[in-house]
């Protein structure tokens, strides 16, 4: 006789599945059966195939994304999630042995926190599964659709891209049409540059200046050309640690009189304008976290007890309320991190992604 899997048998019922190795049980404590009603969900368990990549600059990356997820996970008490995760190391090709380990364990969801050039790989695996493919990243890169029509992946994030092109907009607004931008070769490897030039133009402004360095020793150098350009404003695009060199220009007198924005996750600067779709003092990567539980209930409770539906999903988030477009991708609003303004996102071909170095998909895997 066939033995049926879980997918083939459906999620619903209070079924309890055996618990893989390195995998964990979510279930609210102390709670009784639903009485099931218009609009009740009958008690409902997921297993999860969650590719946690790991990041040579913040070990706890993968630990602060999913604690996000399990606490939005854990509030519905008609749901018992089952997490199978998997820390990976070695780029595309390590997150595709990730999942073709996860997809043999009977998951029904393929969860990736990873970017969508790299996440490319696991549309065609998810598929010949018959499981849905869900992208979490931070979204430095352009958002875009995944795989053919027919394949239900879909790509949430915290729009970075969005919120570097509103920035864009803004400071041509508030500053005037000049704009220069002084970069870290590691942040340059993202669209981010590209999405503020758009903002940028879109206001009608110009980008008139772009110097990108590899080490500390060439900012000096940098600076002095970027001053020399007649900027109406400069942005700096760094990230983490990476920006205390950057910000100590500022501090020793460089762009005295420029209006200066910078990347929302520079550590240490926290006195200059950025642009984002978290709030001030918040982790994002519990915030992604958070957001994709959030989709995942949302996505569950539509499919009404036979697995997730994406497209077209709306679900609420501490931004508002956001949604599933029909080719998988959400956008969402974008904020200054200063005052929570919200920022609008301008008109553009989201769906055009120029490929950058390789690095990206080897060592920023979450964005």
């Amino acid at each position: 006789m066939q033995t049926l899997t879980r997918r083939q048998m459906g999620l619903g019922g209070a079924a309890v599945v055996a618990a893989a190795t390195a995998s964990t049980l979510l279930q609210p404590a102390g709670t009784s059966p639903m009485r099931l009603g218009l609009g009740a969900m009958k008690p409902t368990s997921l297993r999860i195939g969650a590719i946690l990549p790991t990041s040579p600059w913040d070990a706890e990356l993968p630990r602060r994304i999913v604690a996000g997820l399990r606490d939005a996970l854990s509030a519905p008490d008609w749901l018992s999630v089952e997490m199978v995760e998997r820390e990976v190391v070695g780029g595309t090709v390590g997150i595709r042995s990730a999942a073709s380990d996860l997809l043999a364990r009977d998951v029904d969801v393929l969860l990736a926190a990873t970017n969508p050039l790299a996440a490319d790989s696991l549309v065609d695996l998810a598929a010949a599964a018959s499981v849905p493919l869900l992208v979490s990243t931070f979204g430095a890169t352009t958002p875009r659709r995944l795989g053919r029509g027919d394949v239900a992946a879909t790509v949430h994030g915290l729009h970075l891209a969005d919120a570097a092109a509103a920035l864009g907009a803004w400071t041509v607004r508030e500053h005037g049409p000049r704009v220069g931008v002084l970069a870290s070769d590691r942040e340059a490897m993202f669209d981010l540059i590209g999405q503020l030039g758009r903002g940028v133009t879109s206001a009608g402004g110009t980008m008139a200046a772009l110097e990108i360095v590899s080490e500390p020793g060439e900012l000096a150098a940098a600076a002095d050309r970027l001053e020399q350009a007649g900027l109406d404003a400069l942005h700096i695009e760094v990230a983490g640690g990476d920006a205390a060199p950057f910000l100590d220009l500022l501090e020793d007198g460089s762009f005295r009189g420029v209006p200066v924005t910078i990347d929302p996750l520079a550590s240490g600067g926290d006195a200059l304008p950025a642009c984002a779709s978290w709030s001030r003092g918040t982790d994002p990567a519990g915030v992604l976290g958070a957001e994709t539980g959030s989709l995942l209930v949302a996505a569950l409770r539509r499919g009404g007890g036979h697995g997730p539906v994406f497209p077209g999903t709306s679900f609420d988030t501490d931004r508002g309320r956001l949604r599933v477009s029909s080719t998988g991708v959400t956008a969402g609003p974008v904020a200054m991190l200063a005052d929570g303004r919200p920022l609008a996102v301008p008109p553009g071909d989201r769906g055009n992604l120029v490929l950058p170095v390789s690095g990206v998909t080897n060592e920023f895997l979450c964005l």
